[in-house]
């Protein structure tokens, strides 16, 4: 017989057996003691600022800052919390840690100088389900995606490319029907061979890329990186339930549909022989040595595309804006532009480095609205330190470029449009101030995420703003609108006016006939 029955009962027959629940529920009562003061602690550490962190708004257990955190223009809480904590703020959003940098010289060290660090994204359930995963700028720099698009764009966009892109452009540009037809046509003909001839050419691409903003605007949806059970909400239109989730389909799919179509056009043109030379039919005859997929051509085409239409579209309305709101500064412009230029001949590219007044006039226009008042956020990969700061692992950090550009320890007056301010100095900032880390392009970013289109970006603005100050006056009607108050603005992730009218004149009859000329010379060539 084996042992184990017998000390089994002998163990009964001793009565020792009562030992056994007494000792199960001292365990039982231990364990559940030690659970409930780990989840006690857990749950009174969360949402808490750690000992190291920048300073920031008082927080609430579990929540942190969550009620706090903005939905709508976040760079306006943004700067009311720098003023108020200094340029180095931090934030709890549960368990997780924002840093939001209004300080040139910290985005300069953290985000320059550190841009293997702090170079990733913020990883968004939403924004993948709206775009498949195929977005360069919203991909960690670690993913074949972000890897390929980045070799590809820095071969369409070298300073000889740029230059062979500049007949295309002027073609564009002397057609003055609609800045975002002119924007949209010259990176549809350069990317896919196509030109827009009418706004509505662009209809689509227009409504996929407002869609697209409305998606990625970091207070407009549920945080669900932070809290992950949201993801299974169910869409329920009479309760508002997940609202995000028809919204995120129909922008794939209405965005997945335009980019096929023109990718398929391209292909079809290979086939045929007849290629035009644009820049996707060069990387589809150089796919196998890029190493890209069809679906990643696709979306470098539209990385390319949102990059270069709708910003730079955006920038010139609210450079329209400006010249509304401030008739003296474009009476000075027009009176600079007009000693360099005369009236008998359209700007060039040359012209703009001998117009000092309209360059200080465009750098204005990007302090005063900046089109990405406070960017994509970046996310660390380790722990990092400044200034005695510990900023974590995991951290997302925002450069709000509204707050620096509004700062009035840099500025003189700096919610006067004053263009003057960039003829006093090259970044516009107030005698004595240090201006490390200032720099013309801090608008488009920093570090490894810097736009790669920047350069196509600045010649698309210098060419139009000189176009539009040497052939035009613009006068506010009697609409009202063409304001420069948030009301005047959406509020997406993108500081774009809302839609306004005003009244544009041809500045003489030369002027006027010249750009019938040029028009019709132009057209000819449709």
């Amino acid at each position: 017989m084996s042992l184990w029955p017998a000390l089994s009962l002998d163990c009964l027959d001793n009565d020792y057996s009562s030992l056994i629940p007494t000792l199960s529920n001292k365990h039982l009562v231990a364990g559940a003691s030690i659970l409930f003061t780990y989840v006690f602690a857990k749950l009174w550490t969360t949402g808490h600022r750690e000992r190291g962190l920048p300073p920031g708004p008082p927080t609430t257990p579990v929540l942190g800052n969550a009620l706090q955190f903005p939905k709508r223009f976040p760079h306006v809480r943004f700067t009311e919390w720098a003023n108020i904590y200094g340029p180095i703020v931090s934030v709890k959003i549960l368990d997780r840690t924002v840093i939001i940098l209004t300080n040139p010289e910290a985005v300069k060290i953290i985000l320059d100088g550190q841009g293997s660090l702090t170079g990733n994204r913020l990883p968004s359930h939403i924004v993948q389900r709206a775009t498949g995963g195929l977005i360069m700028a919203l991909e960690n720099m670690d993913t074949q995606i972000w890897k390929h698009n980045r070799k590809a764009i820095r071969a369409f966009l070298t300073p000889v490319q740029l230059e062979g892109y500049l007949p295309k452009q002027r073609l564009e540009y002397a057609i003055c029907a609609h800045i975002k037809r002119t924007t949209g046509s010259v990176m549809a003909t350069l990317v896919y061979g196509k030109r827009w001839l009418q706004l509505s050419d662009g209809e689509t691409y227009f409504e996929g890329i407002n869609l697209l903003f409305d998606v990625m605007d970091p207070g407009a949806h549920p945080p669900i990186e932070l809290f992950w059970p949201l993801k299974y909400v169910p869409y329920v239109e009479r309760l508002g339930w997940a609202k995000w989730k028809p919204l995120c389909d129909y922008t794939k799919t209405l965005r997945d549909s335009l980019y096929d179509k023109l990718l398929e056009e391209c292909e079809e043109r290979l086939k045929s022989g007849v290629g035009v030379g644009c820049y996707i039919e060069t990387v589809l005859n150089n796919q196998a040595r890029l190493g890209m997929t069809r679906d990643e051509i696709r979306g470098l085409a539209a990385v390319l595309m949102d990059g270069g239409v709708e910003t730079s579209a955006s920038y010139l309305q609210t450079f329209i804006i400006a010249l509304l709101q401030s008739p003296e500064s474009q009476l000075r412009a027009q009176e600079e532009i007009d000693s360099v230029v005369g009236g008998d001949r359209i700007p060039v590219l040359d012209d703009f480095k001998c117009l000092p007044y309209v360059k200080a006039l465009v750098m204005e226009v990007f302090r005063f609205r900046p089109i990405f008042p406070v960017g994509l956020p970046h996310v660390t990969t380790e722990d990092i330190a400044y200034q005695g700061y510990h900023i974590p692992k995991d951290s997302f950090i925002f450069m709000n470029i509204w707050g620096m550009y509004h700062h009035p320890d840099y500025f003189d007056e700096p919610e006067i449009f004053k263009p003057e301010r960039y003829l006093n100095n090259q970044h516009g900032t107030k005698e004595g101030v240090n201006t490390t880390g200032f720099r013309d392009n801090l608008p488009f970013g920093a570090g490894r995420r810097i736009c790669p289109g920047e350069g196509m970006a600045m010649r698309t603005i210098m060419h139009n703003t000189m176009n539009l100050l040497w052939a035009f006056n613009f006068v506010k009607d009697k609409s009202g609108t063409g304001n420069w108050d948030m009301d005047s603005y959406g509020h997406g992730s993108e500081l774009a006016p809302l839609p306004f009218t005003c009244t544009i004149t041809p500045r003489d009859e030369k002027r006027a006939n010249l750009i019938k000329q040029v028009f019709e010379y132009n057209a000819k060539s449709l």
